[in-house]
């Protein structure tokens, strides 16, 4: 066992083995990339949003479709797809760009960080392989997005002593700062936590404090404009559209409740791996020795601190929740704070042993094997709109057709049928309320008799169903045509 450890260490074998997981990591994120040809429902409504919006200042402004993202991220994508025609390869190129980057800089933050380079190799390999990094690395969504920008900040914050520089790095340094919630909203958590560990390193300097006010009075003063004119009306069209979508992300300030939410955030990050209790204990190990770094990677950890802290009180006050997709952009912080303790512990004390066993257990299930669940798109998108469309435009009759949809498949129809020019006139979302499916057969037995309707089902929702009412109430209809392609359907009925 020693010997191998020996070998790792060694030039050839270290290098050998960073070059297959970066070839693994870009290959893997390039496939899916190149395989993906169809946006799920929430891409259509930022794409929908992009396609409404007549200017690109209109982008800072809340978006429609029961969507929120970046103005700058939104800009850039609007300025990809006028050239390309709003093709979805090109609507997917910056969460891809942003994908293959995030492994080059996380790789650059761990070589700084940790003092073993099998805590290089263990934390690059669970990097390159968590399922939503790479999910989302191919998605037209800001969270690829999100996960670069709090790389760039965990890479570049802890360099800087405000305390340090002159009046001229002060200016760039506060623009850097106002940019930055412009591209991706979480780097606010960063930029608390750069203002934070830069107090208590020059807690008693005054200077610091002069320094900090003229930093922070332009970047507060556009922040509150930015929450005043985006951010806030962004979140009450969302609470109407989705109602208490991330209800579960909120903490409810108990101890158990603390480890309900971390774990539901390690199971989400770690697919297929199952067993959360030994990664919990690492990672509380690791982010509570954050704060007793007194090494040269003390300002690193302590933004790694404070940023867990900021996000976990944000999630307890109902400003942010902590969970899933939306805190992503924690993720390589929970990757280096569960090594953390295997690297810092000495060899050969059983500790070091001990967190290696933890280690292995936690990611066990990235083997060889769950490698190939990622070589093609159709496992991640469950729906097919596109091809339907095609499919009913080809069929549709305008004369003598009606096209019902049901609201988790609306966006997808708008936008597709506006990638084909095909804009029917007689188009309407099925009636549904929460939890009711009296009303929705209610409207549909209400539908006018003798008459043939198209229904375009791409999608449903899983907490309000209404697919099951849809089939109880074709049961005695005259089927003409359907084709079910994935999870989506494509039904011609005579009532």
């Amino acid at each position: 066992m020693n010997k191998f450890f020996t070998r790792i260490n060694g030039n050839f074998w270290y290098n050998i083995i960073l070059v297959l997981l970066f070839v693994l990591g870009i290959v893997i994120r390039t496939n899916l990339y190149l395989w993906n040809s169809v946006f799920e429902d929430d891409e259509c409504r930022l794409a929908i949003a992009l396609l409404e919006t007549k200017n690109y200042l209109a982008l800072f402004l809340p978006l429609d479709a029961g969507q929120s993202a970046p103005p700058l991220f939104m800009i850039c994508s609007k300025f990809l797809a006028s050239i390309s025609g709003y093709s979805e390869k090109a609507l997917t190129l910056i969460p891809f760009i942003s994908g293959i980057a995030s492994i080059f800089l996380f790789f650059k933050i761990c070589t700084g960080y940790f003092s073993k380079r099998l805590s290089i190799l263990i934390s690059l390999f669970v990097f390159i392989l968590s399922h939503p990094i790479i999910l989302y690395s191919v998605t037209f969504k800001q969270y690829s997005l999100d996960v670069f920008i709090g790389l760039l900040c965990l890479y570049i914050f802890p360099k800087i002593n405000i305390l340090e520089l002159n009046w001229k790095k002060l200016a760039l340094t506060t623009m850097f700062l106002i940019a930055l919630p412009l591209i991706s909203l979480p780097s606010v958590f960063f930029i608390g936590a750069f203002v934070l560990t830069n107090i208590v390193t020059n807690l008693k300097n005054k200077e610091l404090y002069k320094k900090l006010a003229v930093l922070l009075f332009p970047f507060i003063v556009i922040m509150l404009l930015y929450y005043i004119f985006n951010l806030q009306p962004s979140k009450i069209n969302m609470d109407k559209v989705f109602p208490n979508y991330w209800v579960d992300g909120f903490w409810k300030f108990s101890f158990i409740d603390f480890i309900r939410i971390i774990g539901i955030n390690i199971r989400y990050d770690f697919i297929p791996n199952k067993i959360t209790m030994f990664t919990l204990i690492l990672f509380l190990w690791g982010i509570i020795d954050c704060g007793f770094d007194r090494g040269k990677n003390k300002n690193l950890s302590l933004l790694m601190l404070f940023t867990f802290l900021g996000a976990i009180t944000a999630s307890l006050l109902h400003i942010y929740p902590f969970i899933g997709r939306i805190s992503l952009f924690f993720t390589p912080i929970l990757i280096i704070t569960i090594i953390r303790p295997f690297d810092t512990s000495v060899f050969p004390k059983p500790a070091y042993w001990v967190t290696l066993l933890f280690i292995i257990i936690s990611f066990s299930q990235y083997t060889p094997s769950c490698i190939p669940m990622y070589k093609d798109w159709s496992q991640y998108k469950a729906f097919s709109p596109k091809n339907l469309m095609i499919e009913l435009k080809n069929r549709f009759s305008p004369s003598e057709d009606i096209i019902l949809t049901n609201s988790a498949s609306a966006a997808s129809f708008i936008f597709y049928s506006s990638k084909l020019q095909f804009y029917p006139d007689r188009t309407y979302v099925i009636k549904q309320s929460h939890g009711n499916g009296e009303e929705t057969m209610k409207y549909l037995n209400n539908l006018k008799t003798n008459q043939k309707y198209w229904l375009f089902l791409n999608k449903d929702y899983l907490k309000d169903p209404i697919f099951p009412t849809i089939d109880e109430w074709l049961v005695d209809k005259k089927v003409l045509y359907k084709k079910q392609e994935r999870g989506s359907y494509l039904i011609y009925v005579q009532n």
